[in-house]
């Protein structure tokens, strides 16, 4: 009790992270965030019913299956003053773009749930992002534009960024480029996706954590080649990393990500210790207040398991090369570090959430991911060039065709094999638990506790199995 005392008045930003994400574990158990209670629309509306509704576009529309879908906040409904997000599918034809106030004619309906239990829910993976609601457009008229200026600027650059790759990249390098750069899918085949998806490194092709701390590392190495202080050039890098982020379409994972770097690098820029730990749980405690249905998406999850993986695990697995001289060794000993505390931490949810383990992933990622940040790197020096210097912006799309073509080449040959992935049994929460505990007491006890704690915690698994 004493030492538990002494942890939370030394680290009361855990705490209040860990109380508070009880009290919404508890509130949803209780029905708090249901549609019921969270729907205007669904307390004034029924389901599937024609409606005349005014509204803001605040999302990019894309275009899927010859849909155009956008994220509308309405403004009124049928005359009713309701501000609530909805999901709305309009013909492909409609001029339609981001910050356009529109009235449009349609009928809305509930999202489907999922039959299966083990099966993705839409329905309630709209719910957790406070979409209750799809509405399908029939008509719409266009009153005026009232965009955000700040992600106009971003939405026209990243429409820019895929015109100039476009230009310079043929099919399907340009696809993989614009997924891999600033997450636009739209132009990805199924073929590509299985590709990536059977060797375990898709997550590449979707800008992440992943994407946002390579963008930080450049933005910081930019910076410091002006000799700025790395205190100031922490705080500095802070609005770049959050353009960075919304041009990229400001998906959660990317912004989970700049929210997270943010609170690092405030704590840098003030000159006192970087407690990871504490950062890391402002971060997630800040989004939360916002959105605190987020705690319970797989891709929230995921960003500060393999966060927390990577900061608690790395030092402890480098440390069994530290015998490796060799500089070129020693970097993929690096690069196998962050790859392996990254599975450790993501495996056991994986299982959860897909019922699927990928067996090459680990050895894909220890490829693909130092590719990544290079690609990245010289996709930004190729977007600058096509301004002032085409024939260096020539020269860098061949180098970085090169790369595209040895990623796909590494990810046909391990997404080809026969048991690249395993189908397993989904796991119970308490195992969840269970396991993270046991990896806990394993890296981060002496020999005697070590073995008699795992120990206890194996003990306990097999007997709930």
């Amino acid at each position: 009790m004493k030492y538990l005392l002494k942890f939370m008045f030394r680290r009361p930003v855990i705490t209040i992270f860990v109380v508070y994400s009880s009290v919404i574990i508890i509130l949803n158990y209780l029905g708090y965030f249901s549609v019921q209670n969270r729907s205007n629309i669904f307390k004034l509306f029924k389901d599937n019913r024609n409606v005349l509704v005014e509204g803001k576009v605040i999302s990019e529309p894309y275009v899927t299956r010859k849909i155009k879908k956008f994220v509308l906040k309405t403004i009124s409904i049928n005359d009713t003053k309701i501000e609530e997000s909805v999901l709305a599918n309009a013909p492909i034809g409609y001029l339609i773009k981001y910050g356009d106030i529109i009235s449009v004619e349609g009928k809305l309906y509930r999202p489907a749930s999922a039959k299966d239990i083990n099966a993705f829910d839409y329905q309630k993976y709209l719910e957790r992002n406070e979409i209750f609601f799809v509405l399908k457009i029939y008509s719409f008229e266009y009153i005026k534009s009232q965009p955000n200026i700040i992600k106009k600027i971003a939405i026209n650059l990243k429409n820019d960024v895929v015109n100039k790759i476009d230009n310079y990249f043929l099919y399907p390098n340009s696809a993989i480029l614009k997924s891999l750069v600033i997450g636009d899918k739209t132009s990805l085949d199924q073929k590509i996706k299985s590709s990536f998806s059977d060797s375990g490194v898709i997550h590449i092709l979707v800008v992440s954590g992943l994407h946002v701390g390579f963008a930080s590392v450049i933005i910081l190495f930019i910076l410091r080649l002006f000799c700025i202080p790395l205190n100031k050039a922490s705080l500095i890098s802070i609005p770049f990393i959050f353009f960075y982020a919304v041009s990229t379409g400001a998906n959660a994972p990317a912004m989970r990500s700049a929210i997270m770097l943010a609170c690092i690098f405030v704590s840098l820029s003030l000159d006192r210790e970087p407690l990871i730990y504490n950062s890391i749980a402002l971060s997630a405690l800040i989004i939360l207040i916002f959105k605190p249905q987020d705690l319970f998406l797989a891709s929230f999850q995921m960003s500060y398991l393999a966060t927390l993986g990577i900061v608690f695990l790395y030092s402890k697995i480098f440390g069994l090369f530290k015998n490796v001289k060799n500089s070129i060794l020693n970097f993929f000993c690096g690069v196998a570090s962050v790859t392996t505390s990254a599975q450790l931490a993501l495996t056991p949810i994986l299982m959860f959430y897909f019922s699927k383990v990928s067996v090459v992933s680990f050895f894909a990622n220890i490829i693909v991911v130092p590719l990544t940040g290079i690609v990245l790197g010289c996709a930004i020096v190729f977007y600058i060039s096509t301004f002032l210097f085409k024939g260096l912006a020539m020269i860098i799309a061949y180098i970085l065709n090169l790369f595209i073509n040895f990623i796909v080449c590494v990810t046909t040959f391990f997404g080809n094999f026969n048991f690249s992935s395993i189908v397993v049994n989904k796991p119970a929460v308490l195992e969840l638990l269970l396991f993270y505990i046991f990896i806990f007491f394993i890296f981060n006890f002496k020999k005697e506790k070590r073995i008699i704690f795992s120990s206890a915690i194996l003990g306990l698994n097999l007997f709930l199995i």
